[in-house]
């Protein structure tokens, strides 16, 4: 279980805005939801270790990543975390599974390239190996970006928009397959995504987030149908 207390003020004066929030995400896909600005993105990054939090708690099960109150903060390498972001970030000079291996580095190479091989094997990208990115589709480098996520075998993967510049067909496809890799890997997923498509179709619990604040959390089907009775509610009062 994932438990973030995290406040962290992010600009200055009148221009500042403040991210304050308490997040748990257990097995299966948590998924963070809200507008654009709302905070999202740099949750997964105080939990990655990549924004430094002003004050709070972050914790994977019994592991601490941050704790401001004793003065931890643990490195991003040593944290287990898997992070997908929104623009693929793939080595233009490597091919596919030498952009997977840079994920797995450190560990050894025959193994590693095994995961590798079964992570391919399991999106349907074997046959992009020896290709470089700019030999692949939008969705095929987005498979690679999650197939090296995972190569590191992390205790949690973050996922940032993934399937923001693709077309909306593979985005359906990639939808479907994420939850499907979820099932068979079963890392616990936290996915930020504004679609209430990928939210239904993959979100077992939904924390809705707007204006650096916890708003709403539950079901997505059921807090979809709350806030449509809501926005009813006001058109006829």
């Amino acid at each position: 279980m994932l438990d973030a207390r995290i406040r962290k003020q992010l600009g200055r004066d009148g221009d500042a805005a403040v991210i304050d929030v308490h997040i748990q995400a257990g097995d299966g896909i948590t998924v963070l939801f809200g507008p654009s600005g709302a905070g999202k993105t740099s949750i997964l990054r105080a939990v990655a270790g990549i924004l430094v939090p002003d004050v709070g708690r972050i914790t994977l099960g019994k592991k601490i990543f941050f704790d401001s109150a004793d003065g931890v903060n643990m490195p991003m390498r040593r944290r287990g975390v898997g992070y997908v972001f929104q623009n693929h970030l793939l080595f233009p000079h490597m091919t596919a599974e030498q952009n997977a291996l840079y994920g797995a580095r450190g560990g050894i190479l025959k193994s590693a390239r095994e995961r590798v091989s079964d992570l391919f094997t399991m999106m349907g990208i074997e046959k992009t190996a020896t290709r470089r990115p700019h030999e692949l589709s939008g969705g095929e480098q987005q498979r690679v970006a999650l197939a090296r996520a995972l190569a590191t075998d992390p205790e949690i993967l973050l996922l940032d928009e993934p399937f923001s510049s693709v077309d909306a067909a593979t985005r359906t496809r990639l939808t479907e397959e994420i939850a499907e890799i979820q099932r068979l890997t079963r890392v616990p997923f936290l996915y930020v995504t504004h679609s209430h498509t990928e939210a239904l179709c993959l979100g077992k619990t939904m924390i809705l987030i707007d204006g650096g604040k916890v708003t709403q959390q539950g079901v997505p089907a059921e807090l979809f149908n709350v806030s449509l009775l809501q926005r009813m509610e006001m058109k006829s009062g």
